[in-house]
């Protein structure tokens, strides 16, 4: 069944809309309203008449039009008789706010048994319990307890933790990073990592998955829909130690399984596991905006000699390889340095950070037949601005580039000008070469599921 009304709904029904500040009805109800969500929004408390300026019902059957979505918010003793009225009223789509269900234990367990069936008799889909929501960027859909809603873009984030992915969609809104579906999936009692992969894979406006896991339910579906997708799929597993595994049964009922199994089926299924969520959103951001690269030989270029070999070491740590370059591509570099620079790969401009030898250099690397993606590290002095550089490289992304670029501005305080520049010209960047490194051996690695794992349609 489609989860449409769950992630498109043009009218949404707040089951436990609350006047009062600070509580997550009243909270629903004003982010849906300030999200520049188009649909209708219709708050729902016998108790109250009027809630931010709209027309509250006592019940969902008094609404006068159609709903598509409820999100409840209400005591748990309360949830079987709405969630039976959302039933009648025809409604499609359950966001459950509320917990105290599997999570707690087997009283909790049957509670979500009874949920379950109200759910099933009247075809519904549920997303939950134990939730904080769901946000549709595109639409301007903010259905969740998250403050502000994020930049339009072509990451799409699955959470099993909901406090989690409040603070991480915080966290992306002040790195400038677009984010397109945010759903904390909570107990993941009828929709689950399945259903919203294959929703995720057929929505036009997500190019990367990314997740934050802490147990799977349907392991083997879960590992053929996985397989099937050609996005590329980013995961976090947490639960990787005993003490951890304990953390995540008490957080939402999931047993987190072997570590070592989960490793095996995600590397199987073409899933790139990453070590945190730093990796997580960095190799999100060089998967969403940059092309698959042919292998995994790798030019870099820095104007400090230092930051060049800390990207070569991690570059040999990461699998990827640092070839040489073609006797040309070196010739023709020594016309845009020095004599005291190098013009072997990686190349070190021995300080000069202007836009002919930025420019320049990058292209004659990116010719070169010996290279696969391009590492460009600045190093920012005073002598240099920042943004000059930084224009050197948009200029030649913006052009037919087909090998990814991945961006390594450092120094802080001085860069904020090129740092803007390349986020304008869609080049993903980095503060540490490490970083950077790791960015692009995600690439790297999708570009060889594509080739070995994935099925073919």
């Amino acid at each position: 069944m489609t989860l449409k009304s769950i992630f498109e709904p043009d009218s949404i029904a707040v089951v436990g809309a609350s006047a009062s500040p600070g509580k997550w009805g009243n909270s629903i109800v004003k982010n849906l309203l300030d999200s520049g969500f188009k649909g209708e929004v219709y708050p729902v408390n016998p108790r109250e008449q009027e809630i931010l300026g709209r027309t509250c019902y006592s019940s969902v059957l008094d609404i006068p039009g159609p709903v598509d979505l409820a999100v409840i918010a209400v005591p748990i003793s309360l949830v079987f008789e709405v969630t039976d009225e959302c039933g009648k009223k025809g409604i499609k789509g359950i966001i459950m706010i509320t917990a105290g269900f599997s999570e707690t234990g087997d009283e909790g367990r049957q509670l979500e048994k009874r949920l379950i069936e109200i759910i099933e008799r009247y075809g519904m889909r549920l997303i939950g319990p134990n939730t904080l929501g769901v946000v549709n960027s595109k639409i301007g859909m903010n259905a969740s307890i998250i403050s502000r809603l994020p930049n339009p873009g072509g990451i799409s984030f699955i959470t099993q933790s909901g406090t989690l992915g409040l603070a991480l969609a915080d966290w992306t809104m002040e790195m400038g990073l677009g984010l397109n579906i945010v759903v904390s999936t909570g107990n993941k009692a009828n929709i689950d990592d399945v259903d919203l992969l294959e929703y995720l894979d057929e929505d036009s406006n997500t190019n990367v998955i990314a997740m934050y896991v802490e147990g799977v339910n349907r392991g083997r579906e879960f590992m053929n829909v996985a397989k099937r997708i050609s996005k590329p799929i980013l995961a976090v597993k947490a639960g990787r130690t005993e003490s951890g595994s304990k953390a995540v049964f008490s957080h939402t009922g999931s047993l987190a399984g072997s570590d070592e199994v989960y490793s095996a089926a995600f590397k199987q299924a073409g899933i790139i596991r990453v070590e945190n969520i730093d990796d997580l959103f960095d190799s999100a951001l060089a998967l969403s905006v940059q092309p698959a690269p042919r292998g995994k030989r790798v030019g870099i270029i820095s104007n400090g000699g230092g930051a060049s070999i800390i990207a070569s070491d991690a570059c040999e740590r990461m699998g990827l390889d640092i070839p040489e370059l073609q006797l040309e591509t070196r010739e023709r570099i020594k016309e845009l340095v020095s004599g005291f620079a190098s013009a072997r790969n990686p190349v070190d401009t021995a300080g000069l950070a202007g836009y002919d030898v930025y420019n320049g250099i990058v292209r004659q690397m990116l010719l070169d037949p010996n290279i696969d993606a391009m590492i460009v590290i600045y190093v920012h002095t005073v002598m240099w601005d920042a943004s000059i550089s930084a224009r050197a490289i948009v200029d030649i992304h913006r052009g037919t580039c087909s090998k990814p670029i991945i961006a390594c501005w450092m120094g802080g305080a001085g860069t904020e000008k090129g740092v803007n520049i390349l986020k304008e010209g869609g080049l993903p960047n980095y503060p540490v070469p490490e970083r950077a490194v790791k960015a692009l051996a995600s690439l790297v690695k999708h570009h060889g599921f594509l080739e070995n794992v994935k099925e073919r349609v």
